[in-house]
């Protein structure tokens, strides 16, 4: 009779759900090994895997000779015969050194696989989340917690580890090839008495042995050792939250000293560290509980094979030069077979890294182009940007803004009004094309898009402040930037064009990182400009300087600006004003 698990029971579907994860995780790992392994950089890098391979074959070949070597040596004790032992030592620190030299040259074989399969791979993973529109799906969508650590650490992981469990696999295969059958050969036959009288003659029993030892091992392994995957993700994503406080607690550190946070944000600290702590004493006791058992089967792999091989010896089949040969072959059959015992911790580490990776590229699957469009944007037939009836929604399509109506040509000035927290950014990241949930119709110009968006919170990113201001380009004239640096206040910022890279962020002050993202900004010579509240931390004079330099621009750019003070609004031909949806609730409102 057979029974099937019904799907709809819980041991069916926790298998069911067991099953669609392995199939995942092999689809996720071949999307990520197959194509990097098919190119150029990577048939080198599976060169040089193979010759690690073969290195490893000739490890594997000088462990064979050793293991004859134990016949000879121990045979010429047994005789008392100086001369062949003074021989067979030489032979042994000859086979040793060879196994040096072989052991050295295949680790650093293996390192340069996991460095060149680490680079694509860190490569792959940085497009698909910075130049693909990935990361604004990802912040968008949430769910995925520290995508900097799937890039940085779990990559490095799945090369590191892929490289070492498969070789390790390949060569317990091969040693399995090779000593099985010297064991075969020096096991014999076994005669087992039977209780009527008689005996059952058992070839090979040292091979039936080993097989029975090691697959009892393996099945036990697997089900101490399962729960060892789903701790592992557990403590690499506390440890990736406890490093994420740490490094934003070190952003604000003015802040949070003249709030006198200090006490609290220990405190704070303090419980993303006990989350750590608690999953890793989890941890150490399924480690515990497996090491249990690894332990002892490990220390008895060489010492059951004394009792295994007795018998041969002692019915004579064997001498002490054999029996040793057999010892030496038993146990590595039985660590060749057995190879989950010793290798399950790691491959529960690989499975978590591996399940990582996969809701990683899940969320970055590219389904559209770079900025995520919505269905109302398309191409003016015109020079105006046209927006009519355009409304920011929720993901949900829960209106968020009334309806507006707007139309922008070249060389003008709008200002973009409204109470705080009506989707004025929001509408305008809309615009850009960076917020996808909108209804009406937005037609964009036909010559010089896309905008330049300048944000209240502008990003400098650490480099020279010359390449700084030419961000995101990588390189291009900075002829103006000392013109723009003096004209907003900035002239001493000047020496640090080609000066070394620094944490802007960090050295100005939050009018001066505005300053300057207006200055990069000007830099591009835009047709079309966005400007988000980019002038709220300056003075009402410095405001006006600032603002008066996009007029002396040829040819002025159209500027789309969210204003609410007198001197930005003052700047701009004419007022728009946004409104709330009436039926936003409160925890709604948008930013």
């Amino acid at each position: 009779m057979t029974v099937t698990a019904d799907p709809g029971r819980p041991g069916g579907r926790a298998r069911g759900t067991a099953r669609r994860q392995r199939g995942g995780r092999l689809r996720c790992f071949l999307r990520l090994a197959l194509p990097f392994f098919l190119r150029p950089a990577g048939r080198a890098a599976a060169l040089k895997f193979t010759l690690a391979f073969g290195l490893a074959i000739a490890a594997v070949w000088i462990g064979f000779e050793r293991n004859a070597w134990n016949q000879t040596f121990f045979g010429a004790l047994e005789r008392r015969d100086a001369d062949a032992v003074f021989r067979a030592t030489l032979d042994w620190i000859w086979l040793l050194a060879l196994l040096v030299g072989v052991s050295v040259q295949r680790a650093y074989l293996e390192r340069m696989v996991e460095i060149e399969w680490r680079t694509w791979l860190t490569r792959r993973l940085l497009d698909r989340w910075l130049g693909r529109g990935g990361l604004w799906r990802l912040e968008s969508a949430g769910g995925i917690d520290n995508p900097d650590q799937r890039v940085a650490e779990d990559a490095r992981l799945l090369s590191s580890l892929t490289v070492e469990l498969t070789l390790r696999v390949l060569l317990d295969v091969v040693e399995l090839g090779l000593y099985i059958g010297v064991l075969w050969y020096l096991s014999g036959t076994l005669a087992l008495p039977l209780p009527g009288g008689g005996s059952l003659d058992l070839p090979g029993y040292m091979v039936i042995a080993a097989v029975l030892y090691a697959g009892i091992a393996n099945l036990v392994a697997h089900r101490l050792g399962r729960p060892l995957a789903g701790l592992a993700a557990r403590q690499q994503h506390r440890e990736a939250d406890f490093r994420f406080g740490l490094a934003r607690l070190r952003d604000a550190a003015a802040e949070v000293v003249l709030l006198g946070g200090g006490r609290r944000e220990a405190g704070l600290a303090a419980g993303r560290f006990d989350a750590v702590r608690r999953n890793a004493l989890d941890l150490a006791r399924r480690h515990r509980i497996y090491a249990l058992f690894q332990t002892p089967f490990s220390y008895t792999v060489l010492n059951i094979s004394m009792f295994v091989t007795a018998p041969a010896y002692l019915a004579g089949q064997l001498d002490l030069g054999g029996m040793m040969q057999a010892r030496g072959a038993f146990s590595t059959v039985v660590a060749s077979f057995a190879t989950l015992v010793f290798v399950y911790p790691k491959v529960a580490e690989l499975m978590a890294v591996l399940g990582r990776l996969e809701s990683f590229e899940q969320a970055l699957a590219d389904r559209g182009p770079r900025l995520c469009p919505h269905p109302a944007a398309r191409a003016a037939a015109s020079d105006a940007l046209v927006l009519e009836g355009v409304a920011v929604t929720t993901p949900d399509g829960e209106p968020l803004t009334r309806p507006i109506d707007l139309v922008l040509r070249p060389g003008e000035k709008v200002a973009l009004t409204g109470a705080s927290g009506t989707g004025k950014s929001l509408l305008l990241s809309a615009i850009a094309g960076a917020w996808p949930h909108v209804t009406g119709r937005i037609e964009r110009p036909r010559a010089g898009w896309p905008p330049v968006v300048v944000p209240q919170r502008p990003y400098l990113p650490g480099l020279a402040l010359g390449d700084a201001l030419l961000y995101p380009a990588e390189g291009g004239s900075r002829a103006d930037a000392a013109g723009l640096l003096n004209a907003v206040g900035l002239g001493r910022l000047v020496a640090d064009l080609d000066g070394p890279p620094r944490d802007w962020d960090r050295q100005l002050s939050p009018g001066e990182r505005q300053r300057l993202a207006l200055v990069r900004a000007l830099l591009r010579r835009p047709r079309w400009l966005l400007i988000d509240e980019a002038t709220s931390a300056l003075d009402a004079e410095a405001e006006t300087r600032v603002l008066a330099l996009i007029d002396r621009m040829h040819p002025p750019p159209a500027v789309l600006m969210v204003a609410h003070r007198p001197a930005a609004i003052a700047a701009c031909d004419r007022v728009v004003a946004l409104h709330p949806a009436a039926d936003v609730p409160a925890d709604q409102a948008p930013a």
